[in-house]
């Protein structure tokens, strides 16, 4: 397991690059190339079997018509030994030359010429009759440039005919000849003289027949003292060393293994220049095949691994700068692969995260804005407590002077003003019961009555079931002090406050609704956009603003604040709590 996990290990720290240049070097490039090579051997080594086998075939045709022709003229050498016709004329003996000549023109003359083919170029028979005379047919031994060319050697051999190869020096067909020569003893009873036929070969026949192969094989026709006899025109006129003779392209033929052909064989020699033409096409065929098999798949690979080693890179510089807490989105065309989807989803996250540091900047500023009101708040308190033993010591000197006076209404304010300072000065900001929200609204409004007298009044709707829930303090007293500074104060009479507090599925509602003058739109708007502000210009609307930020603060922008007015008819401001935060 350890194992296995520390190759996974390696594997892993190798770099991307790398990794895409290994697997095209293992997986495709080496492949193709071993492919290549060992189809190239085959090939070749088909190609050489191939041409081996047409050799063959090739020497084989060319010594079996050689053979044909040697068999022919032998065939031929066995008749004339059987014509007993011709033993008589041969071994009689004349007694003038006149006889000679009329036994030639009576029968001797014509009677070899029917022996004649296309394979032979002449047929003779030599004879020591000395009461012969030598003719173009009937030759008499008489001496050695008459003497029967291969005698001595038909003489040791075992049979009766054979094969010798020679060169013609009188005549008028001088040069190469290749003779069948037979020794003529089947009639004994015609003895007197020795007689021996000698058929020679069309060598020019021959001389085609080897030719025939020229394109592909140079043949050589060898006699049984391994001599050169007749060669094709284009044949190694150096011959043949050692080396070459056990070369794949040198083939040996024997012609037979009659005695009369003992030793005598076909040597083919193949033009190496059309087996190199073939293994050149061979070779430049798969060279090419390799090169398109390598080019198009490595152009292909490289532009699927470029793509995705491209875009990789790219997400992990990024990755990069997201840990230096830059937080840049990737600007590439992304694509529809795996790839594309980790750099869209990347992107969505960085998009997120700008939001977030957003809303929580925006979360912190309006924190700090809160806690500055709670400060300006906490001052504005901190001035009122100055010396509060002396301004509850003069509120009680009012209270008894009022009270021996027998100042009723002024002794019941002062009451309320009393307990309306003792409230201010002694409460935390926090939530508090909507019924202790309600009583401290309720003693500012009887100052503010005892202010107007008759020309002001005010009115509560309170939902029984909303008094226990609770609310942020000094959030409805504000609003009413809004309600009476800025749009009762103008009207001159009738003026009105109506306070409602309704308990429903969605949540509470507060609204506190005047009589008032009202206001244009313009002014409404610009009212919210001041109260929604980070900071309320020249310090107005500070009740109304305290009350929508501490609704943000408590209930995190799950409170709704909202202000409706209309010119000449009044002004209706509340919120709204959901029920899942009361």
């Amino acid at each position: 397991m350890h194992k296995k996990f520390w190759t996974f290990r390696t594997v892993n720290d190798i770099p991307l690059r790398y990794k895409f240049l290994l697997i095209y070097v293992v997986s495709i490039l080496l492949p193709i190339i071993a492919i290549n090579l060992f189809f190239y051997q085959r090939t070749s080594a088909d190609i050489k079997v191939r041409e081996q086998e047409n050799l063959r075939k090739s020497i084989d045709r060319a010594a079996g018509e050689l053979v044909g022709m040697i068999d022919e003229s032998v065939a031929l050498s066995r008749m004339i030994a059987a014509d007993d016709s011709l033993y008589e004329a041969l071994d009689r003996t004349y007694n003038s030359p006149v006889d000679y000549y009329n036994e030639y023109h009576l029968f001797l003359r014509d009677k070899l010429t029917r022996y004649m083919s296309a394979n032979i170029l002449e047929v003779r028979i030599f004879t020591n009759n000395d009461t012969i005379q030598t003719g173009s047919h009937y030759i008499v031994m008489k001496d050695q440039e008459t003497t029967l060319p291969g005698l001595e050697q038909l003489n040791r051999a075992s049979g009766d005919i054979l094969v010798i190869d020679y060169e013609e020096q009188s005549g008028f067909s001088r040069g190469k000849r290749i003779s069948v020569i037979g020794k003529m003893k089947t009639f004994t009873s015609y003895a007197t003289y020795a007689k021996y036929s000698k058929i020679d070969l069309e060598v020019n026949r021959i001389f085609s027949i080897l030719n025939r192969e020229t394109n592909s094989l140079q043949l050589q026709l060898v006699d049984g003292n391994n001599r050169p006899v007749v060669s094709s025109a284009r044949f190694p006129a150096e011959g043949l060393s050692s080396s070459k003779i056990k070369s794949e392209y040198v083939l040996e033929k024997p012609l037979g293994n009659l005695a009369y052909l003992d030793g005598w064989k076909l040597i083919g020699v193949a033009d190496t220049r059309h087996v190199d033409e073939l293994l050149d096409e061979a070779r430049y065929s798969i060279l090419w095949l390799a090169i398109i098999s390598v080019i198009v798949p490595s152009v292909l690979i490289y532009f699927i691994l470029r793509s995705y080693h491209y875009r990789i890179r790219k997400l992990s510089r990024h990755m990069g700068k997201v840990r230096n807490e830059r937080f840049d989105l990737i600007e590439i065309q992304e694509g529809r692969d795996e790839i594309g989807g980790l750099i869209r989803t990347f992107n969505m996250m960085i998009s997120k995260i700008h939001s977030l540091i957003n809303d929580v900047y925006k979360l912190e500023i309006r924190h700090k804005d809160l806690e500055l009101d709670q400060v300006r708040t906490e001052l504005s308190m901190l001035q009122s407590q100055m010396n509060p033993h002396f301004l509850f010591n003069t509120l009680n000197a009012l209270l008894v002077v009022s009270t021996k006076n027998g100042y009723t209404e002024v002794s019941e304010i002062i009451k309320s003003l009393s307990l309306l300072m003792r409230q201010l000065l002694s409460r935390s900001d926090n939530l508090i019961p909507l019924e202790e929200e309600l009583q401290f609204t309720t003693l500012y409004l009887q100052i503010e009555k005892f202010r107007f007298g008759e020309l002001f009044d005010y009115t509560f709707d309170i939902d029984p079931e909303a008094k226990g829930k609770h609310i942020p303090r000094m959030s409805i007293q504000p609003l009413v002090e809004n309600a009476c500074k800025h749009g009762l104060q103008a009207r001159k009479n009738g003026r009105l406050i109506h306070i409602t507090a309704k308990l429903n599925e969605s949540g509470l509602v507060i609204r506190v609704i005047d009589n008032g003058i009202g206001m244009e739109q313009d002014k409404l708007r610009q009212l919210l956009q001041d109260v929604r502000s980070d900071q309320a210009k020249d310090g107005t609307h500070v009740g109304i603003r305290n009350v929508y930020r501490r609704l943000e603060l408590f209930y995190d922008g799950d409170a709704t604040f909202s202000i409706r007015s209309e010119q000449g008819i009044g002004t209706e401001a509340g919120f709204h709590i959901p029920t899942d935060r009361l």
